[in-house]
């Protein structure tokens, strides 16, 4: 059973609609060799919701009208190294794409 936090919350300047989602995907596919795994990147099929998954931990960044929100789910290999500054960096790299993004 992975362990799940919540990393970061920031309002959002628009709701995340298919072409924000595109966007979104794009940047991300983009900046990919900023990310230290191999990861996987996916949309739920009907919820304003990303997964950006990995072996050892995957964050969920969820959208709502006003706001952004990032869980992380850490195994337990992952609980035991995870850092404060792992996840600063991991909210850091999310804060960028938003800002870059304007959302």
């Amino acid at each position: 059973m992975p362990w799940k936090e919540t990393l970061y919350e920031r309002p959002i300047k628009r709701p995340i609609d298919a072409q924000a989602r595109e966007v979104i995907q794009a940047a991300l596919a983009a900046r990919r060799g900023e990310i230290p795994t191999p990861t996987e990147i996916v949309w739920h099929s009907h919820k304003p919701e990303l997964v950006i998954r990995s072996k050892w931990i995957s964050f969920i960044v969820r959208f709502t009208q006003e706001t952004m929100v990032v869980d992380a789910e850490l195994t337990l290999a992952a609980k035991m190294m995870a850092t404060e500054a792992n996840r600063r960096q991991a909210v850091q790299f999310i804060e960028s794409v938003a800002q870059d993004l304007d959302l």
